[in-house]
């Protein structure tokens, strides 16, 4: 198995999280021990306690610390066997392809975008140059990279952000067909607490469009889910657990339940759990 959505994050982050009680209760985060889930250590036993392959760890920075994140977290974890890094650019950072060329180099194939923790819309003109940017060197230089986008809807009533750059279904959907040359990878199942009808209605189906499972499960209904599931097909679903707000073993559990419930067999389960993941990631 592969974890596809995981981070981490400091003491601070978690502490700050975890006073945002309304947030906390709308997306049902785990915030109970997350303070003791800090750092590769305990990230490393969960995935072999778990007995997963591998994760991907998801970072995120403002344009002036984007080759720094970069760079320190490679160093963190390139010589892991479990822990695999993403990569993180930024639209008003004036690197972002020399970024990519280091990431090919360093065999990093996801770049993870928040935009309102990043502080960035994604209808911008620089964000759209941004992603043309990914799109030729996949097309013309085989880049083989693909884009995690975080989707916490109303992410500016909960942390103060400007409106405009809470990624919503709507606003990742546009980017999607904008843009078919870069796999997107819309994390939480298209959107974390947006209203169902949008996910369905700005998201269909694509062939360079994935959902991650995390979180999503807590959230919306077991329908809901279900229907997304059989909706985009085990070839476009993957694995995440958002550790370290959930922890591996109750994830997968709930996960295969789900897999199940929407009909996939073995070999399709495996798909959602591994393969695909694998294949973005070239590992």
């Amino acid at each position: 198995m592969i974890d596809g959505h995981t981070h981490l994050f400091h003491s601070k982050v978690i502490a700050n999280v975890g006073k945002r009680t309304d947030l906390v209760q709308r997306i049902r985060l785990h915030t109970d021990g997350a303070q003791q889930r800090i750092g590769t250590t305990p990230l490393a036993a969960s995935l072999r306690k778990s007995k997963i392959r591998a994760c991907l760890v998801l970072p995120t920075a403002l344009a002036p610390d984007v080759g720094n994140v970069n760079d320190t977290l490679y160093e963190t974890l390139h010589a892991s066997n479990l822990l695999y890094p993403a990569g993180t650019l930024h639209p008003d950072f004036d690197g972002n392809r020399s970024e990519l060329l280091k990431f090919k180099a360093r065999k990093i194939r996801g770049v993870k975008l928040c935009s309102f923790s990043q502080r960035f819309a994604l209808d911008a003109a620089a964000t759209f140059d941004m992603l043309a940017l990914i799109q030729t060197v996949n097309l013309k230089e085989k880049g083989g990279f693909f884009v995690v986008l975080d989707t916490l809807y109303n992410a500016h009533r909960f942390f103060g952000s400007r409106p405009e750059h809470t990624t919503t279904p709507r606003l990742l959907g546009q980017l999607v067909r904008r843009f078919p040359g870069v796999t997107f990878i819309a994390a939480h199942m298209g959107g974390l607490g947006a209203p169902y009808d949008d996910i369905i209605a700005e998201l269909p189906p694509r062939e360079n469009l994935f959902l991650d499972t995390s979180n999503a499960a807590h959230v919306l209904a077991q329908t809901q889910f279900v229907s997304l599931l059989k909706r985009h097909g085990p070839e476009h679903i993957v694995f995440g657990t958002d550790w370290p707000w959930f922890v591996h073993d109750n994830e997968i559990k709930t996960i295969s339940r789900l897999l199940k419930q929407a009909g996939f067999n073995e070999h399709q389960r495996e798909l959602v759990f591994s393969a695909n993941m694998s294949d973005l990631m070239g590992i």
